[in-house]
C-alpha cells in the first residue's frame, strides 16, 4: 500500500518536471509583430526568418497606397492628356504632335508595341513618306505595313478614321480584330499572304485572296 501511495505521489512531480523540460526548449521564429510571419509560439527571435510585405502592399499583397495613372501602386505617373497612356511613355501629348493627330500616332505605336519584328526599329518617320505612311491635314490616309513579319493587329486600328488605303499583306497574321471594319467604308484593305482562316474574311476587306492564306488550325 505504501508503494502505491509513493508512486501516486511521484506522478504529479514527473508531469511537472516534463512540462518544465519542454518549456525550456528553444523555439526559433520571427518575433517582429510587423512581419507577415510573426510567431506567437516562438521564444527566441531569428530575424532572418522574418518576411515583410513589399512597399505599398500588405501581407496579402493588396495595395494599401494610391494607384497612379499608370496602374502602379504607390507610383507617381500621371496621365495629363487622359488618353489612358502614361505621359512618360506617351508618343503624343494632347490632340496633336507637330500637326499630326495623336489618335493616329497612337495606333502606329500600338502596331510597334505588339509586334516584335518592328518594336526596336524606327520604321515610322512621322510625317514623312518613306513608302509606309502618307498624311493629309494631319490625318493618316495611307498606311503600308506589308512584308514586316507582323503577328498582331491592334484593336485600335479602327481609330484611323481618315485612312484610305491599308496594306497589311505578306505578314504572319493569324487573326484580325473586328475593329478593322470600323475604318471608313471607302478604305481599301489588303490582307493577302498571311495565315488567316476564313473566319477573318470580313466583308470590309477588299483583297483577301484565299489561296494565298496559309490557315493554321
Amino acid at each position: 500500500m505504501i508503494k502505491k501511495i509513493y508512486i501516486l505521489f511521484l506522478l504529479p512531480i514527473l508531469f511537472t518536471a516534463c512540462d518544465s523540460l519542454f518549456e525550456s526548449d528553444t523555439i526559433y521564429g520571427c518575433l517582429d509583430e510587423s512581419a507577415c510571419n510573426y510567431s506567437s509560439e516562438a521564444n527566441t527571435n531569428d530575424s532572418d526568418l522574418c518576411i515583410y510585405p513589399e512597399d505599398n502592399f500588405n501581407c496579402d499583397n493588396d495595395c494599401i497606397s494610391i494607384v497612379d495613372d499608370c496602374g502602379v501602386c504607390g507610383g507617381t505617373g500621371i496621365d495629363i492628356d487622359q488618353d489612358t497612356i502614361c505621359d512618360n511613355i506617351d508618343p503624343c501629348i494632347g490632340n496633336s504632335n507637330d500637326g499630326f493627330s495623336c489618335d493616329d500616332i497612337h495606333v502606329i505605336f500600338d502596331f510597334i508595341n505588339q509586334n516584335p519584328s518592328i518594336d526596336s526599329l524606327n520604321v515610322f518617320d512621322i510625317g514623312s513618306i518613306v513608302g509606309i505612311t502618307d498624311w493629309e491635314d494631319g490625318r493618316l490616309i495611307y498606311l503600308s505595313l506589308a512584308d514586316l513579319d507582323l503577328v498582331s493587329i491592334p484593336e485600335s486600328i479602327g481609330n484611323l478614321s481618315f485612312l484610305e488605303v491599308l496594306y497589311i499583306n505578306n505578314n504572319e497574321l493569324s487573326s484580325l480584330p473586328e475593329s478593322i471594319c470600323d475604318l471608313q467604308p471607302t478604305c481599301d484593305i489588303f490582307v493577302q499572304d498571311n495565315n488567316l482562316c476564313e473566319e477573318y474574311h470580313f466583308n470590309c476587306i477588299d483583297v483577301w485572296q484565299e489561296e494565298s492564306q496559309d490557315c493554321q488550325d
